[in-house]
Order: structure tokens, then C-alpha cells, then sequence
């Protein structure tokens, strides 16, 4: 969102406090608002909004809208990557999550989910290679049910 103006930053801001006192419908209200002024990073925080409410096509179909609409923006990427994990659909999971990467996303949430898609599809070599970082190492430990797997790697 760094291109955003003070007035659409305002509005996210906005959104994001009402989604944090649930009013939903407020929330989807302001970033449809957003995307009539063509503030396309908006589709991105409706699939967050959407996938908080469990309405999970919806926020694909968000996150999708998000990626067409700005294809260098890593964020739905990500997002997109880890709504195809709750699915347990990995292989997909894996194609966004490391678009996500390339586009520029790093950190400790991006590493967490390559990891866990890795040992999820069996790809323990990459898996390895995350999981050098102690930190990401305990956070995955929490979500895999053989935890010995990890500590062989």
C-alpha cells in the first residue's frame, strides 16, 4: 500500500477497525468503496475479511481479483497461498506462496507456511533449508503432528 494516498489509507484503517468489532458489513462496505475508486489493493483485504467470516470461495475469488488486478503485489499471493493450505490443497498452496516470495515477501510468516507446505508435500529438502531458523522451527512444530519428522531434518 505504499502508493496509496493519506484519504485511502484512512479508509483501510477504517476497515480494518471495523473488522476488529466485527461489523463485517461495514468493513466489505468501505473497501467496495475502495475498489470503485480503483484502490485494487482492496480485493485483497475483502478476502482477509471474507475468509475471517469463513466464506472461503469468496475470499479465492477476492484474492484472484487481487492478483489480476495487480500482478506484482505479493500479498494476495500469500493470502491465497495460505486459504489453499486450510484447504489442504499444498501442491497449489506452494505456486502462490513462493510467487509471494519472489515478489518480495520475506520474513517469518512467509517461512512458516513454505515450511509447513514442504513437509506437507514431502519436499523435506526445502523443508530443511527453512527450518535452519529456530524460531520458524518451533512456530511449525505447533501445526505438524509428527514433530520428530521435524527434528530428523
Amino acid at each position: 500500500m505504499g502508493n496509496l494516498e493519506n484519504e485511502h489509507i484512512e479508509y483501510f484503517k477504517k476497515a480494518l477497525e471495523e473488522t476488529e468489532k466485527e461489523n463485517y458489513q461495514e468493513a466489505e462496505k468501505i473497501y467496495l468503496e475502495l475498489i470503485e475508486k480503483e484502490i485494487f489493493e482492496a480485493y485483497n483485504n475483502l478476502g482477509n475479511l471474507y475468509r475471517k467470516q469463513g466464506l472461503i470461495n469468496r475470499a479465492i475469488e477476492a484474492y484472484k481479483i487481487a492478483i489480476l488486478k495487480l500482478p506484482d503485489y505479493p500479498l494476495p499471493y500469500f493470502n491465497l497461498g495460505c486459504t489453499l493450505m486450510e484447504l489442504e490443497r499444498y501442491s497449489e498452496a506452494l505456486l502462490f506462496l513462493e510467487k509471494a516470495e519472489r515478489l518480495g515477501l520475506k520474513g517469518f510468516d512467509i517461512d512458516v507456511q513454505l515450511s509447513l507446505c514442504y513437509l506437507a508435500t514431502n519436499n523435506y529438502s526445502k523443508a530443511k533449508e527453512r527450518l535452519k531458523n529456530e524460531t520458524v522451527r518451533e512456530e511449525v512444530k505447533k501445526y505438524v503432528v509428527e514433530v520428530e519428522k521435524i527434528d530428523k531434518l
